[in-house]
């Protein structure tokens, strides 16, 4: 059924848009929250859905209020000037950053631009004016800098903020994996970004704050001490009566054992190699530079055509998160007003041709564009010799549901015109996935870089690697980035055993009944007429040799 939503910002008088939302009646108030939040491209979590005035309870479904067609809805989002300067104080908690580095990671972070941000609570001027006028920051040498709460900028202490993160576990000891995990979660960066060196090595050389175990264990020294005095040491008569190890030798014993837990583990070594190697190739700096040219690129189609757009949304590995430095993809899909949603073979050429010719015109000369052309599908550029970019238009679609029934009337030749509408939910199923399988994602994407293989049909997609990441995380829970790998190339190595089958946005009744039948099976998880190991289109033989036979390198070619 249709329902109206009222889009309100809570520090505003006025509302803000106002838009027509599919909904069921099993649906529950906080799934229709976020499906509003992700259309709406809302950053600020802090959000109420109202009927008449009244707050509606989360885990309770719109059959309990009664909902019926054409009611109206106030979602209301409680965000601000304040909110937002808050959202980026926690993001320059432990570095200074570029304006536009950090309105890169403010992306990452929420899922939406520090413009839609800026936008949502009501500021009418640029990202670099925003910050100038706010007290909370200072601008030197177009770097941004976070004022503290006594008004001088004290420097980011790594020490202090371990020594907090451990002082909140009661024990005042955790695994360093995940102290790591949990300082990258507060701060964005790893503690080996702040501190030039791997996080056992850091942490040792502060001897006198913390206490670090060979089982890869790390303790604030006070709490590591207090537990020391707890234990009661054994009378040196008792040990001599009562064991065949004279005191001296049962001495030696102990002190050597002192001696080894003060070195990291073997594991935990591993892990940090994984992790410098994840930094190497994931660089903040490359990806600033992505996002400029995507941001450009957008903003000519936009400003320079004739189309009726409606929403963009991009895709690829830039707009899922998972680039690495290098050669990378992205894929812009312009969503179109007034387009049929089928005849793509008549709108779609004539469409291409046009932006093709916008975007020939535009970027003639010292833009670093190469090879603007049109495919069968796209129009394709490679910019700057680092993205590799593909446009992509479809017709506005109310929802998922409105896409797969579409899907469902069309025969395969044609189905994967209408894929093209799925990239938002293929772009929000990979983005939330938790940071560690993102890191695996990017990581395995580099191995495969590094591999020969011997044609396309045999070198392994994004999307499998990602829904390896994905589904062997799931499995597996690993504890480390060593162990997240170690799973994910087993997975590999088994390949052709997969039956895969997400159930996020589909049942598995709604799977086309002919890829139930393929073998390996990995389905696609938003689209359910789509395997992405469809044997004749990825030949997985040659993964599964190498996955098998060979170690995941350390060292970057």
């Amino acid at each position: 059924m249709k329902v109206q939503v009222n889009l309100k910002v809570a520090s505003q008088s006025e509302e803000t848009s106002k838009f027509d939302l599919m909904v069921n009646a099993e649906d529950t108030v906080q799934s229709v929250k976020e499906r509003i939040a992700a259309s709406q491209l809302i950053a600020f979590p802090e959000q109420d859905l109202m009927l008449n005035g009244a707050v509606l309870e989360k885990e309770k479904t719109l059959a309990d209020y009664g909902v019926q067609e054409c009611m109206s809805f106030d979602f209301v989002i409680q965000a601000s000037e304040a909110s937002l300067v808050n959202q980026l104080t926690e993001l320059l908690q432990a570095r200074d950053l570029t304006c536009d580095e950090l309105g890169l990671l403010y992306c990452y972070k929420h899922g939406v631009s520090i413009n839609q941000a800026l936008k949502t609570v009501g500021h009418p001027e640029k990202f670099h004016d925003f910050i100038k006028t706010r007290k909370e920051f200072a601008v030197d040498n177009g770097r941004v800098t976070l004022i503290r709460s006594d008004t001088s900028l004290k420097p980011f202490s790594a020490v202090e903020e371990v020594k907090k993160i451990l002082e909140e576990n009661r024990s005042g000891s955790m695994d360093i994996t995940t102290l790591c995990s949990k300082f990258t979660q507060k701060f964005n960066v790893s503690i080996s970004s702040v501190t030039d060196m791997k996080p056992a090595m850091f942490l040792e050389k502060q001897k006198d704050v913390f206490v670090v175990t060979g089982r890869g264990q790390v303790s604030l020294k006070t709490a590591f001490d207090a537990q020391q005095r707890q234990k009661t040491p054994v009378p040196p008569r008792q040990v001599e009566q009562g064991s065949r190890t004279p005191v001296k030798a049962q001495s030696k014993a102990t002190a050597e054992e002192e001696v080894h837990t003060t070195q990291p583990s073997a594991e935990s070594l591993d892990n940090d190699q994984y992790l410098d190697l994840h930094n190497k190739i994931s660089g903040r700096s490359f990806n600033s530079k992505i996002a400029q040219i995507l941001c450009d690129v957008v903003d000519v189609v936009t400003e320079k055509s004739f189309l009726n757009i409606a929403q963009v949304v991009k895709g690829g590995s830039v707009g899922k998160g998972t680039a690495i430095s290098g050669t990378t993809d992205a894929e812009v899909v312009f969503f179109l007003k007034g387009l049929p949603q089928g005849l793509h073979s008549k709108w779609l050429p004539p469409l291409l041709k046009a932006v093709s010719g916008v975007l020939t015109e535009h970027f003639e000369s010292g833009y670093g564009m190469e090879g603007i052309c049109t495919t069968a599908d796209s129009v394709y550029m490679k910019v700057k010799g680092l993205v590799e970019v593909h446009l992509r238009f479809s017709p506005a679609f109310e929802s998922h549901a409105e896409v797969v029934e579409a899907l469902s009337k069309q025969g395969p030749d044609m189905r994967k015109y209408y894929a093209t509408s799925l990239v938002k939910d293929k772009v929000q199923f990979i983005s939330k996935q938790p940071g560690q399988v993102k890191v695996t994602m990017r990581l395995l994407k580099w191995w495969r870089d590094q591999q020969q293989w011997s044609s396309s049909l045999t070198t392994p997609s994004d999307d499998v690697l990602e829904l390896i990441a994905v589904y062997s995380a799931l499995q597996t829970k690993p504890k480390d980035q060593r162990m997240a790998i170690a799973n994910a190339m087993s997975l590999m190595a088994r390949f052709d055993e997969l039956r895969i089958v997400w159930s996020n946005y589909y049942g598995k009744e709604d799977i086309w009944s002919p890829l139930l039948n393929q073998r390996p099976l990995l389905m696609d998880p938003v689209n359910p007429f789509v395997n992405v190991a469809d044997p004749q289109a990825f030949d997985a033989r040659e993964l599964i040799s190498l996955s098998k036979s060979t170690q995941f390198q350390e060292n970057p070619r």
